[in-house]
């Protein structure tokens, strides 16, 4: 991998982990946010997606043909989503660790994303894969004979 993918590859994925900031606290979704006061998470995402360019754009030259050395549009393509993949799991990750108590009660099952408006998601996921374990018989028996 060249120099220039992977300075591509952050590049996409600081302004994916800023774009994810700005949407949880658009969507009060506390338990996507790596610091708990919505402000504040709004100037990290602010930052994160002001930098990327800024920083993408002036540390060398980017107008660079696929055939010297550039990256075709696959390649973007393919590199921009690996960047969005990537900061969707370690956003997961981190604020699963930074806010792992948040949410310990009972929360409903099929909440879905809203989920994430009281809890974390490791704890999210916990609580409707247990539901799921437990109630998957009874859910499913309409759909079969018997």
């Amino acid at each position: 991998m060249s120099e220039f993918i992977f300075e591509y590859y952050v590049f996409v994925l600081l302004a994916a982990l800023g774009a994810i900031q700005l949407g949880a606290v658009a969507g009060k979704l506390k338990g996507l946010l790596v610091l708990r006061h919505p402000a504040a998470a709004v100037a990290l995402g602010v930052v994160f997606i002001a930098a990327a360019p800024v920083w993408f754009y002036s540390t060398g030259e980017r107008n660079i043909n696929d055939y010297e050395g550039g990256i075709t549009a696959n390649g973007q393509a393919l590199y921009a989503f690996l960047g969005c993949i990537t900061a969707l799991v370690s956003t997961l990750a981190v604020t699963s660790l930074i806010n792992f108590r948040m949410g310990r009660g009972a929360l409903p099952p099929f909440d879905g994303l809203h989920s994430l408006r009281e809890a974390s998601y490791v704890v999210a996921l916990s609580g409707n894969l247990t539901y799921w374990s437990k109630a998957w018989r009874k859910l499913t028996s309409n759909y079969f004979f018997g």
